[in-house]
């Protein structure tokens, strides 16, 4: 029997108590392939290298291979790389193969990895399968589609081809994952109820594929469902682009809801929902709520310049629909965030920075979520006349999770390609435009200023883009400030990203040993300092903005909500106005003037 490996190194969270993803995508290659009957009577399935362990390690535990299959993204294309360099060291006739994301669509991955035999484009499983047998039955691959493979020196490539199946046996259900579990893991799970994606985001790699959706079998999900509460899985990722796109999505949320209810399993279930049926997601949101299983409602926008939407082949709900849904989430209790990517075509400090402000107008107070915008190579964005177009300039940054340990660090380090400029924004802009993300983002949504921020735009017409254009400016230029030594920190950070440095999440002096995300270091870096920015801020709020007994009193509010560490429990809060309510009504679309009421 000849042995067939497969690596999918997922990262690892905690330490006594390890998670981490079960290799789902690997599994699905697994199950396919072992489902012919050729391969399953003349090779063996080896198992799985799932976490990032010890390059020497994973050589020594794969036994006498004869294909080592990889599946590449960008948290493991270089571990992939270095194991797959030692493999050949060890066994130099193995047959390493290459597939994923970061597998690119030419013969680039060969360059960067001689070790890889052949790569895989597209989705795999029928690619895999049939590589296989022509390994078992000595035959060359000029009939297999969607490969790329080296022969007598030379590289050659294979026509590609649309695979529209459904009907792809389940890794959890034939029982590829059934080896893999131990005592001190807690597996995430990721479920798959359709593939592929309508839309053709430029920035995402999805798009380019050009397959149309494929809904899975109902019983099928179902009873992948069914294993995932029997084996006690508490986290279930949807791997969906655009679930709530369909009408059985409701009938597939009921019984994940039925699920938890009668066997406490899944406890989280998380989903990407569709952005055009936003009534009917909604409804599935509302119930999910209901049962703890997604507890917040993603509305994601990525820019909200009309320049950018179409450069990049994107259209947002309008924002009266956005207003709207963000009071009758507010009023059912129900959490929301919203995402915008900074670097994008077309994008300028200025649109950036308006943007950012305009969700805050639009009624999304809490949670604004800025990620960078990291080429993927497969995407239309990634692809070299793109690139030409608008002028985007990269650099290779770490890869590090954010809330983990400074010390927990991986044999091989990973590297993100970050965009940092464009024909529309300059290095010095996009460090500006992090640092102004990171100051609204923990000055208003984590709500270090939020409560004197949304009392000076609702009774003195302050718009908060002019709030915190203003703060920004003041905290770069007034040096010796406590603001301007929270800026000095961001702005290095951001400064070091630009140059490679440093990740989107980095540890901080005197703030212990853990990696966060830039804008926590600003809330947290404030905080320590929070009575000297607050008298800072509360004189340039009356030299700009005046100085009155009600915004004396909202200066004074903002003040005392703020939780500092070690506080302790409640605290109570009197004041001569009803800040509470006040906010309360903004938060759900019902403005009334604030009232002196004392409280």
């Amino acid at each position: 029997m000849k042995n067939i490996y497969f690596v999918q190194a997922n990262n690892v969270y905690g330490n006594d108590r390890r998670s981490v993803y079960i290799p789902y995508a690997s599994g699905c290659i697994a199950a396919y392939a072992f489902e012919d009957e050729t391969v399953k009577s003349e090779c063996s399935f080896g198992g799985f290298v799932y976490t990032h362990e010890p390059i020497a390690q994973a050589v020594d535990r794969l036994k006498d291979p004869f294909i080592v299959a990889f599946s590449c993204s960008v948290w493991n294309y270089e571990y992939n790389k270095a194991l797959a360099r030692e493999l050949k060291k060890a066994y130099p006739s193995v047959v390493v193969i290459f597939g994923g994301h970061n597998v690119l669509r030419d013969f680039g991955t060969f360059d960067e990895c001689p070790e890889a035999d052949v790569l895989i484009y597209r989705e795999g499983e029928e690619a895999f399968r049939k590589l296989v047998l022509c390994l078992l039955r000595g035959e060359t691959f000029e009939n297999v589609e969607n490969i790329a493979y080296k022969k007598d020196g030379k590289y050659f490539k294979t026509p590609e081809k649309s695979f529209c199946m459904s009907e792809y046996p389940s890794p959890y259900l034939n029982g590829i994952f059934d080896g893999i579990a131990d005592g001190n893991t807690n597996f995430s799970a990721i479920l798959e109820t359709n593939r592929g994606c309508p839309f053709k985001c430029s920035f995402c790699d999805w798009g380019t594929l050009g397959s149309r959706v494929r809904l899975f079998p109902m019983e099928r999900i179902k009873a992948e469902i069914d294993w995932i509460a029997a084996h006690g899985i508490e986290y279930v990722y949807c791997a969906d682009g655009n679930f709530g796109l369909f009408d059985r999505d409701e009938e597939i949320a009921e019984y994940i809801i039925s699920s938890k209810k009668a066997t406490g399993y899944p406890k989280n279930f998380r989903v990407c929902f569709t952005k055009n049926r936003t009534d009917f997601v909604k409804k599935i949101c509302m119930r999910f709520n209901e049962y703890g299983l997604d507890k917040a409602q993603t509305l994601s926008f990525q820019s909200l310049s009309p320049v950018v939407l179409e450069n990049i082949g994107r259209k947002n709900i309008s924002l009266d629909h956005f207003r709207e849904l963000m009071n009758e989430y507010s009023r059912c209790g129900i959490s929301t965030s919203s995402e915008l990517i900074l670097g994008l075509p077309g994008e300028t400090k200025e649109s950036f920075t308006q943007g950012i402000c305009d969700l805050l107008e639009y009624g999304q107070h809490k949670a604004i979520q800025v990620y960078t915008c990291d080429l993927l190579p497969n995407s239309d964005m990634g692809s070299p006349d793109y690139v030409k177009r608008f002028g985007i300039e990269t650099v290779k940054t770490p890869f590090f999770q954010a809330h983990c340990s400074v010390h927990e660090k991986h044999e091989i380090q990973e590297y993100n390609s970050t965009v940092i400029k464009t024909n529309s924004m300059s290095v010095e802009d996009w460090i500006y435009c992090v640092v102004f993300a990171c100051i609204v983002q923990a000055f208003h949504n984590i709500g270090f200023f939020r409560a004197v921020a949304m009392f000076l735009r609702h009774e003195k017409g302050i718009s908060y883009h002019e709030l915190y254009s203003a703060i920004t400016e003041f905290s770069q230029n007034k040096e010796n400030s406590a603001c301007n030594e929270v800026y000095s920190v961001i702005e290095g950070l951001a400064r070091g990203m630009s140059e490679g440095k440093n990740a989107w999440a980095a540890a901080c002096d005197s703030l212990g040993d853990i990696r966060w995300q830039f804008d926590e270091i600003c809330f947290l870096k404030s905080l320590e300092k929070a009575d000297e920015i607050y008298d800072e801020l509360e004189k340039l709020v009356y030299e700009k903005f005046g100085k009155d007994d009600k915004t004396k009193a909202a200066v004074e509010y903002q003040r005392r909500i703020l939780k500092r560490v070690g506080s302790g429990g409640e605290i109570k809060i009197s004041s001569d106005y009803d800040f509470y309510g006040y906010m309360e009504n903004i938060y759900e679309g019902r403005y009334e003037p604030l009232k002196k009421e004392r409280r």
